[in-house]
């Protein structure tokens, strides 16, 4: 178990949604709400508490894109690779986030202090390509951007934080 998480807490979420439509994802999207992500002890606990198979919850959990297994970094940045934006050079500016940064594996940077992440679509074709970070969506951004963007995401924020590049 999460020191995270204590066995009455996750309880508490499985009386919640045990017997309900959805039960699985509203149970899921309620532990990750709290803590970020999800961890793999607490969903095994999770599992045993809505009596369900552990492999049904991870099904789920990697099935939608909203649910994450690892935690994000505390500037969180996504990079929109619908049709668009993938036209308009999202890889090369993925990847150029990525070795800017030096985000391991799994996306993350190892003091935790960003993540990127490719979504499919944040719904914003007509500014592609689209970078968010955090909740701040930045449109038409070019690969020069990107460094003032970072400046911009960098945990603490600044005081331009939420204008476009």
């Amino acid at each position: 178990m999460s020191e995270a998480f204590v066995e009455s807490e996750i309880r508490a979420i499985a009386d919640r949604w045990a017997g309900m439509p959805g039960m699985v994802t509203g149970a899921l999207q309620e532990v990750q709400s709290r803590h970020g992500h999800l961890q793999e002890g607490v969903m095994a606990d999770l599992a045993t508490a809505l009596d369900v198979p552990l492999s049904r919850l991870f099904s789920v959990a990697t099935f939608f894109a909203f649910f994450r297994l690892v935690p994000k970094g505390e500037s969180h940045i996504q990079v929109c690779m619908g049709t668009a934006c993938h036209v308009l050079g999202a890889p090369r500016i993925r990847q150029k986030l990525e070795r800017d940064l030096g985000v391991d594996e799994r996306g993350v940077t190892p003091d935790r202090a960003y993540s990127v992440e490719e979504v499919r679509c944040l719904g914003c074709c007509s500014l592609a390509p689209v970078v968010r970070i955090n909740e701040q969506t930045y449109g038409r951004v070019r690969m020069k951007d990107l460094g003032k963007l970072i400046k911009r995401g960098r945990p603490g924020g600044g005081d331009d934080a939420h204008q476009n590049p």
